[in-house]
């Protein structure tokens, strides 16, 4: 079973903070799944990027790096 986790943040998309962010769930087993941009009408107006990992460990210390650089996380969460 796969472990995914999600970051959120603010619009507009920033793609140099995504490649930040990629670079470093990659390193650590990750890929990215999903990207999701706010709709119009969206009123949280988030980014909501999906990254997937096959060991919950690693997904577990990606999210705790990303956090602990300042960025939203939800998860990690069993996934399929």
């Amino acid at each position: 079973m796969s472990v995914m986790f999600e970051v959120y943040y603010k619009a507009p998309a920033d793609m140099a903070r995504e490649a930040a962010i990629l670079q470093e769930v990659s390193r650590l087993g990750g890929r990215l799944n999903f990207r999701e941009e706010p709709s119009a009408g969206d009123v949280s107006q988030a980014v909501v990027l999906t990254y997937e990992f096959e060991d919950r460990q690693a997904a577990e210390r990606a999210a705790s790096v990303l956090r602990s650089v300042g960025e939203h996380v939800e998860g990690p969460c069993d996934y399929g």
